[in-house]
């Protein structure tokens, strides 16, 4: 039998800062991989944590290719996402960092 054990900090949170800052546990939960202890009153009332990772035996990146199956082979879907993926490589990526440049007169 295989027995996944992952070991989380938790961190207290009360309900109150929950409701307000809904998002940003959720984004700590999610993707940062932290687990929260939810609090009223000082005493806890339920454990938020991160749902574990399925475990893929070919690492590969899971896209929306791998929905074949859901679709028949010939669905119009799959045209357009070979449109979009050949498109997407033969452009440069966006820097959002970069200012714009101002317009002189």
């Amino acid at each position: 039998m295989n027995v996944m054990i992952i070991m989380y900090i938790m961190k207290n949170v009360s309900v109150a800062d929950t409701r307000q800052h809904l998002s940003e546990i959720l984004g700590q939960v999610a993707y940062g991989r932290e687990a929260f202890v939810i609090t009223k009153k000082g005493r806890p009332m339920a454990r938020l944590m991160p749902i574990p990772r399925p475990k893929s035996s070919d690492k590969k990146t899971r896209t929306l290719g791998n929905i074949r199956g859901w679709l028949e082979d010939d669905a119009p879907f799959f045209r357009h996402l070979e449109l979009i993926r050949n498109l997407s490589r033969k452009q440069k990526p966006k820097d959002p960092f970069a200012r714009k440049k101002k317009k002189r007169k």
